[in-house]
């Protein structure tokens, strides 16, 4: 995408989240439908549809981290960038057969990579306007599976649906290793990079509330141990995004195998700095981050769910230390 196509893509996706902002968890479907509508008039389903795709995958994090800056309803991680990825990757294999609905990423119950058995507990994830959901197996089958009602979920603004198994014939195609692997350092990377644009957007507020509150006739940013703590917040985000962002370049310049790896990284670092900075955020704004009416809550959800999204650092870092086992087995972490 040339550099001013993307300065534009970017800018509407930034006035997008500017009018649908979501200040409460208490949103109706209405709200959410109107939302979802207007995301998808953007065009930006189209980013990862063909090959070779529109936008780098570079370009599309920095998107995702836009999308995060903003607490926002609607879908955009699962419906415009992880499933259309595992279409756009079962199509360069040859193997793909016509696939006319909208779908997003079905993960296990507890929001990880499937595994190996897709009749197993799955839920579709950011589900919100998706028609079907793609469980990706560990031998990188990819099946359609069909959405059943709500499913429980502590992020309020993220539609979580049940995920079902359909017809036996719902095969649409299989990812080859290097492909899954590619996928996967694909879909970390985009679920770090929404992380790194709230908690970046979150301290950035912080911030500014301590340059306007006062007490004892000074801004509270001036005593030093609100200073520490937005420092060291600060610190944590520049971490987390310095992580994702190299991770994003080896998505387009590196083998999978390699990318794959700075993808784990970076989701590693990501599920800790990301939760670490939006907690010294809250603890900036005091106690009126700790009430249902402010927004505080709602970043908080995202970083806290989010780290648990795809995979666990605990897994991540075992998987790190592994030596490498070849393109032949993918680990679920």
């Amino acid at each position: 995408m040339e550099a001013e196509e993307f300065r534009l893509v970017r800018e509407a996706l930034r006035a997008f989240a500017a009018d649908h902002r979501c200040d409460t968890a208490e949103v109706g479907q209405a709200e959410r439908t109107t939302a979802q509508k207007s995301l998808d008039g953007l065009g930006l389903g189209e980013l990862r549809r063909s090959t070779p795709p529109l936008a780098s995958a570079q370009e599309c994090a920095l998107l995702a981290e836009e999308y995060g800056r903003q607490p926002l309803a609607t879908s955009f991680l699962g419906t415009v960038l992880l499933a259309p990825e595992v279409l756009r990757l079962l199509a360069v294999t040859g193997r793909h057969a016509p696939y006319e609905s909208r779908p997003t990423v079905a993960l296990t119950r507890d929001l990880r990579f499937t595994g190996r058995y897709s009749d197993a507990d799955h839920v579709a994830w950011d589900a919100e306007g998706a028609e079907s959901a793609l469980w990706i197996g560990d031998d990188g089958t990819v099946r359609a599976l069909e959405l059943g009602g709500p499913a429980p979920t502590t992020d309020l603004l993220r539609v979580v649906r049940e995920a079902h198994p359909g017809t036996p014939d719902s095969v649409l195609g299989r990812l080859v290793p290097e492909q899954l692997q590619a996928w996967r350092a694909w879909a970390l990377v985009m679920v770090s990079s929404e992380l790194v644009g709230a908690a970046a957007s979150f301290v950035e507020q912080s911030t500014a509330y301590a340059r306007d509150r006062s007490q004892y006739g000074r801004p509270i940013g001036s005593f030093q141990a609100v200073r520490h703590l937005l420092a060291d917040a600060t610190v944590a985000v520049e971490a987390c995004a310095s992580a994702t962002r190299y991770a994003a370049w080896c998505l387009d310049h590196a083998a999978p195998d390699t990318a794959l790896a700075a993808a784990r990284v970076a989701k590693a670092e990501v599920d800790v700095s990301a939760v670490e900075a939006v907690y010294a955020g809250m603890q900036v704004f005091g106690g009126i981050a700790q009430t249902w009416e402010h927004m505080a809550h709602l970043y908080l959800r995202r970083v806290r769910v989010g780290a648990t999204v795809l995979t666990g650092t605990a897994d991540l870092l075992t998987a790190l230390a592994l030596p490498p086992s070849g393109p032949h087995v993918v680990e679920a972490s």
